[in-house]
């Protein structure tokens, strides 16, 4: 496959996941406005009464099933190219993998983007709760509103748009690591950008994810992404550690190829 037909497949992928991410995100968000303890709430209480009732498990709920879903189905995509090489990838192998490891790896990568949701979506709530009251309402009245605003078709659209299509990139990526840990083949990793007019560049951006198209590094290395004249790491396009500049709707993939030694023969870790 060239790398104009793997950049096709993967944005044609990411679009499919992408939607996945939307519904998950919107499911748990309408969820969680429809939760909210309007009996216990005054215009005294209502911002610690929203922190209190919303911890921040409910929203890595909300992550690790968007993680789940697309990492299964990106994992054994990845996995089924690996097999048109080598007979090695395994579906129930790499299931056990991801499975076993997805919780510690959230919260060791993306504790901190899931906070920052959490963050905005109460202070989104807050804003809804206090308009209400700033316009004099009675708290059945502000509930009402919000009810009928949370069960909105178009509810929390454009964050939940934004969260969908950065999470997207970062949970197909992470499997596609997985999925290639799992079939014990030696691999390296090269960056397949969007390369269109919203792939990150001066002097839109401060990085530069176009010339990072056809980069390839080992699969335990980290990519170097150009930042105002030094890098950035990132261990794969969409990687939660980096910057929000760096991977905030970053569509870029990478594709994972097996290492292969003097006589072409595919090496195993």
């Amino acid at each position: 496959m060239t790398e104009a037909q793997y950049r096709k497949q993967w944005l044609r992928w990411h679009n499919q996941y992408e939607k996945i991410a939307y519904r998950e995100l919107i499911v748990g968000f309408r969820a969680l406005g429809n939760s909210i303890p309007f009996f216990a709430i005054n215009e005294d209480n209502f911002d610690a009464i929203l922190d209190s009732s919303f911890g921040q498990e409910k929203f890595f709920n909300i992550y690790y099933n968007i993680y789940k879903e697309i990492g299964i189905i990106h994992g054994n995509r990845v996995g089924k190219d690996i097999n048109k090489q080598i007979k090695e990838y395994s579906l129930s192998t790499f299931l056990s993998l991801f499975e076993r490891n997805l919780l510690t790896w959230l919260f060791d990568n993306a504790a901190e983007r899931v906070v920052t949701v959490r963050r905005t979506y109460l202070e989104y709530l807050r804003q809804l709760i206090a308009f209400g009251y700033a316009e004099g309402k009675t708290i059945s009245e502000i509930s009402t509103d919000i009810k009928r605003q949370v069960n909105q078709r178009g509810f929390y659209r454009w964050q939940a748009l934004r969260i969908a299509r950065t999470e997207t990139t970062a949970a197909a990526n992470h499997a596609a690591m997985v999925s290639t840990s799992s079939s014990g083949v030696l691999t390296e990793k090269v960056w397949v950008s969007a390369v269109d007019a919203r792939t990150r560049r001066p002097p839109k951006s401060e990085f530069n994810h176009v010339a990072m198209n056809g980069v390839r590094v080992g699969k335990n290395e980290p990519f170097l992404v150009p930042f105002e004249g030094t890098t950035q790491k990132l261990m794969f396009p969409g990687d939660p550690k980096g910057s929000a500049g760096n991977v905030i709707n970053c569509r870029c993939t990478m594709a994972l190829v097996a290492k292969r030694d003097k006589d072409g023969r595919i090496i195993k870790e």
